[in-house]
C-alpha cells in the first residue's frame, strides 16, 4: 500500500500574515471589525498613569466572543488557545494574555460586555436585519455554577461555621474536629449526607485563606436571612433551585430572551425567579432601552407570563400582546380543562360575572396578606362570593383575542422565533450552564453569548446576500 510522504523536520514556508492561514470569509473576520468599531475610551481613563502596560480591551472580547462561537469558555483554554489557534493568534494580535487577565477582564466588565451586546442589536437594526413585526419573550433555567452537595440548611451552615472557627482558633487534629462537631451522628434538615459536610471540612482545612472562608459563609447566611431561604449554595449563594423541563431541581438562572421575528436578539437578562411570569415587564423595558419597536409589532409570549398584570400593563403602553392562559394553551395542545377563572363569562354591561348558570354582582376588591389585589363578586341567593384578579377583565379580553384565528397564528410565531435561538445557544453554541458566580457575573456570561449569537446571525445573512 502506498502511503503520502511525511517529514517531521520539513520546514514550513509560511505565509507572512496570519491572517492568510484563515480561510476567506471566517466570522472571525466580523468579530474582528465588530469588536474595533466599539468605544475604550473609559478605559483609556482606567489604564491611565505609569505602571506594566496593560493588554489592549478590544483584544480580549475579541478572544471572549471568539470562545463563546466556538464552544471554549475556560479562560486557560482561551489562553492556550491564543499560542496555538492561527484564529485565536490573529485576534489576539501576536500577543499572549494569560489566563488570568482574561478571566480578570470577564469578571470585572460587567457594563462593558452589555454595551457591547446592546452594539450588536444597533449594527442589525442599522444594516436592516431585525425584522420587528413579531417579538418573542421566553425565559430558559441554566445550571448554575453550584454543587447540590454545598446547598445547606441553617442548620448545617452553622455546623461548619463552628468547624471552621475550630480550624481557625485551634491547631487539633481533623478527626478531633469532625468528632466533636459531627459525632452525634445526626442528618441534617436538608437530607444531606454527614459525609458531604465531612468532605467540606476536609477541603476546607487544606486552604490557607481560612478568614476568606468564614467571610463566606457570613455572607451565604445573610443570603438566607434577607431573602427567607429555607437553602442556600455556599458555592453560589444567589443561585437558586428551580425545575428543569426535565421535571429535575437543580442549583440554576433564569436566563430571559427577547427574540425579533428573524431571531436577531434584542434584549435578554438573567433573574433569580423560577416563574417567568414576573419578568414579562422588565424585558419589555430592556427591549425599549436597546431598541424602538414599531406600533404594529406584535408580542407573543407564552402561557408562563399570563399573569394579568402583564396584560394590564400590555394594555396601558399599547402593546400589541399575544399570551394564552394556561387552561388555552392546554386546550391548544388538544388537552381537556377542568372549570376555572378563565372559563367564566362575563357581562360586560351589568358588570356581572357569570359561572354556570349563576351570576355574582360586583362587590368590591380588597388586598390579601400577601399585598395582591383582588376582585370580589357575590350572589344574594347562593350567599356565595367568587374571587378573582385584579385584572380579571383584561385576562377575559385577552381570552377572546387568542381564541380568534389571528390569535392562534400569532401565537404560533413564538415557537419558531424564541425557541430556534434558545436551541442554537444551548446546543449549538454549548452554553448550557454558567461558569462564573453570582447575579452579576452570570448576566455578564448571558450577554456574551447573546453577542456571538447575534453576531452569527448577522454573519449568515450577511453570507446569503453576498452569494
Amino acid at each position: 500500500m502506498a502511503y503520502i510522504k511525511s517529514d517531521k523536520n520539513q520546514n514550513w514556508l509560511l505565509p507572512l500574515s496570519i491572517k492568510d492561514m484563515i480561510p476567506k470569509g471566517h466570522i472571525c473576520f466580523l468579530v474582528d471589525d465588530f469588536a474595533d468599531s466599539l468605544d475604550y475610551s473609559n478605559f483609556d481613563m482606567i489604564y491611565y498613569g505609569a505602571g506594566h502596560p496593560a493588554y489592549q480591551p478590544r483584544i480580549i472580547i475579541k478572544i471572549l466572543i471568539m470562545g463563546m462561537l466556538t464552544k471554549v469558555r475556560s479562560s486557560r483554554k482561551l489562553a492556550s488557545g491564543c499560542r496555538e489557534n492561527f484564529v485565536f493568534m490573529y485576534l489576539a494580535e501576536k500577543v499572549n494574555p494569560d489566563f488570568r487577565t482574561i478571566s480578570r477582564f470577564r469578571k470585572d466588565n460587567a457594563q462593558f460586555v452589555k454595551y457591547a451586546f446592546k452594539k450588536t442589536v444597533e449594527i442589525a437594526n442599522k444594516n436592516k436585519l431585525i425584522d420587528l413585526s413579531f417579538v418573542s419573550i421566553d425565559g430558559s433555567m441554566l445550571k448554575a455554577n453550584a454543587s447540590r452537595k454545598k446547598y445547606f440548611d441553617k442548620k448545617n451552615l452553622d455546623k461548619l461555621d463552628k468547624a471552621i472557627d475550630k480550624m481557625v482558633d485551634e491547631d487539633i487534629a481533623l478527626d478531633e474536629i469532625e468528632e466533636q462537631m459531627f459525632g452525634d451522628k445526626e442528618e441534617g434538615l436538608t437530607g444531606i449526607d454527614e459525609r458531604d459536610l465531612r468532605r467540606i471540612v476536609r477541603e476546607y482545612r487544606t486552604s490557607e485563606d481560612k478568614n476568606k472562608i468564614k467571610k463566606n459563609i457570613k455572607r451565604v447566611k445573610g443570603e438566607l436571612e434577607k431573602y427567607f431561604l429555607k437553602k442556600v449554595s455556599i458555592s453560589d449563594s444567589e443561585s437558586r433551585m428551580m425545575q428543569n423541563k426535565k421535571g429535575f431541581s437543580e442549583l440554576s438562572y433564569n436566563a430571559q430572551l427577547s427574540v425579533s421575528r428573524n431571531q436577531i436578539i434584542v434584549a435578554n437578562d438573567v433573574c433569580q425567579d423560577g416563574h417567568d411570569a414576573h419578568q414579562f415587564i422588565p424585558q419589555m423595558r430592556n427591549i425599549k432601552e436597546n431598541i424602538k419597536l414599531k406600533k404594529d409589532t406584535k408580542v407573543g409570549v407564552d402561557s408562563a407570563y399570563s399573569d394579568a398584570e402583564n396584560i394590564k400593563f400590555a394594555e396601558d403602553e399599547k402593546i400589541d400582546l399575544y399570551v394564552p392562559s394556561r387552561a388555552q394553551a392546554q386546550e391548544f395542545d388538544g388537552k381537556k380543562q377542568s372549570l376555572n377563572h378563565d372559563n367564566y363569562e362575563y357581562d360586560w354591561k351589568n358588570d356581572e360575572l357569570i359561572v354556570g348558570k349563576y351570576r355574582f354582582y360586583f362587590k368590591g376588591e380588597y388586598a390579601r396578606k400577601n399585598g395582591k389585589k383582588i376582585l370580589m363578586y357575590y350572589n344574594d341567593k347562593l350567599k356565595k362570593k367568587k374571587d378573582v384578579p385584579f385584572h380579571f377583565r383584561e385576562r377575559l379580553k385577552m381570552r377572546d383575542k387568542m381564541s380568534t384565528e389571528e390569535g392562534k397564528n400569532t401565537y404560533g410565531l413564538r415557537k419558531i422565533t424564541v425557541e430556534p435561538v434558545i436551541g442554537n445557544i444551548k446546543e449549538n453554541l454549548g452554553f448550557r450552564g454558567f461558569l462564573l458566580r453570582s447575579l452579576v457575573k452570570v448576566k455578564i456570561e448571558l450577554n456574551l453569548v447573546c453577542i456571538a449569537h447575534n453576531l452569527q446571525k448577522i454573519f449568515s445573512v450577511k453570507a446569503a446576500k453576498s452569494c
